[in-house]
């Protein structure tokens, strides 16, 4: 394990000399989280809570993010898949514990998941498919939507994997708890059932059948467009 000294000044050595989606991507390491507390994350894992962030504008979306190479993306891409899903974890149990959810929360979902759109490797795109396995409330599911349209027939055999296997990655990582409905997601669980998993599958595989495109301009307008979720407004 790093020191805690060490590993700040690395990140202000890194965020002094690489541009601001790889910073970004470095702080995000920061959430890493070993394997041997993943089963017990509810537990044992209690990230730093998101400070509010303002939303991202059609102009911001827009701008072509710097292009990692395939290794670089791989790393990159399973740092961001951890941070989104224990950051639902961890909202979750504090609704559960009857705590009050950041305002900004929304916003620091739809950053990192945002940062997926120039990922495009084999191993990224098999982190980002995973993510089909996770219920990432209304916005964090439009947006998931949005970015496999862009990502088209590349991302389409990783889908369609977890539509004749499964997807258990949720349950076997997170545990039975987050099979319930929750309050944080509007009522939903953060695990969904296997039902529910194939027919959002199924759904976004026929509309990359069907070359449904989103663009940037419609990517822009999912980002930059809050939908609260009760937990959000409370």
């Amino acid at each position: 394990m790093k020191k805690r000294g060490t590993f700040r000044n690395q990140a202000a050595e890194v965020i002094a000399h690489t541009t601001w989606p790889l910073a970004v991507v470095f702080l995000f390491a920061a959430i890493d989280v070993s394997q041997a507390f993943a089963r017990a994350w509810s537990y044992h894992y209690k990230p730093i809570a998101p400070s509010p962030s303002p939303a991202v504008s059609a102009t911001e979306a827009s701008i072509p993010q710097t292009i990692l190479p395939p290794a670089e993306q791989s790393s990159t891409a399973r740092r961001l898949k951890r941070a989104i899903v224990s950051d639902l974890a961890h909202l979750i149990e504090e609704q559960t514990a009857g705590g009050k959810a950041s305002a900004g929360h929304s916003e620091y979902l739809v950053r990192q998941l945002s940062l997926f759109d120039p990922l495009g490797s084999p191993a990224a795109l098999e982190a980002f498919a995973g993510l089909s396995g996770y219920y990432l409330g209304a916005r964090g599911e439009e947006l998931y939507d949005c970015l496999s349209l862009r990502k088209g027939k590349a991302l389409k055999p990783y889908l369609e994997e977890y539509i004749h296997n499964g997807n258990a990655e949720c349950t076997e990582e997170l545990g039975q708890s987050f099979t319930k409905p929750s309050d944080a997601l509007g009522g939903y669980a953060l695990c969904p059932t296997g039902q529910q998993q194939k027919t959002h599958l199924a759904t976004l595989i026929a509309e990359i059948d069907s070359a449904k495109t989103c663009s940037d301009s419609d990517l822009a307008a999912v980002a930059a467009s809050p939908r609260p979720t009760p937990a959000d407004t409370r």
